[in-house]
């Protein structure tokens, strides 16, 4: 299994779109995706082209966009393409955080601050429990002020100022979630941080298991 092309995500946003609602312009799936007006556009001539949409001209300001037996065809193989890489990506997290937790409590540290508060930092705390450590700081610039477990969210800017022993990043790329080394672009890169994905993550996930089918 590889990870799905960055666009093949929006594809399947445009086609789950197109199935409820046949009116769409580019303004409006730009906006739906937070992507560009032209990236919007090239995405769905792209898919007209495919022969998975099929356009029909109302006027010159509305275009309708209706999805063809191609195009559901597309829509069920992309469903199943991201529910099987979110599956992998949940088992190969979970296994890769508790080995991280595993390692931090083998030094001596005690004590973990979270960068980011969203679903791999929920699996990250369970390797956080199994290995009897303790989450006593999240920080997360990217999600609506509330707690994560019960512990305030604080902004990035706060970060300096950490009491953990460690700080476990729990954010990643949308568009490459194995990347090594990620940080959110308005975070400047402090000392101390661990990743839960190092080198050769992306590689890894790739490949398939030994003894797996192909």
């Amino acid at each position: 299994m590889t990870i799905p092309d960055p666009h093949a995500l929006h594809e399947l946003d445009l086609l789950r779109t197109v199935e409820k609602d046949c009116r769409l312009t580019n303004r409006m799936a730009a906006r739906k995706l937070g992507v560009s007006l032209k990236l919007a556009h090239q995405l769905l001539a792209r898919m007209v082209e495919k022969g998975w949409l099929h356009v029909r001209v109302v006027h010159a300001r509305r275009w309708d966009y209706f999805l063809t037996p191609r195009g559901l065809l597309e829509k069920t193989r992309l469903t199943l393409e991201f529910l099987d890489f979110s599956m992998r990506f949940y088992r190969e997290a979970r296994r890769r955080s508790s080995q991280l937790c595993h390692e931090l409590q083998g030094r001596g540290l005690r004590s973990v601050a979270f960068l980011g508060a969203g679903d791999l930092a929920e699996i990250a705390y369970l390797g956080v429990r199994e290995w009897d450590l303790t989450l006593c700081e999240v920080y997360d610039d990217s999600v609506a002020p509330g707690p994560f477990l019960g512990l305030p969210v604080q902004r990035f800017e706060r970060l300096a100022g950490t009491r953990a022993d460690a700080v476990i990043v729990c954010c990643y790329d949308t568009q490459a979630p194995m990347r090594a080394g990620f940080l959110p672009p308005t975070l400047t890169r402090p000392a101390g941080l661990h990743w839960i994905f190092g080198p050769g993550a992306v590689a890894e996930l790739a490949a398939p298991a030994e003894g797996a089918h192909a």
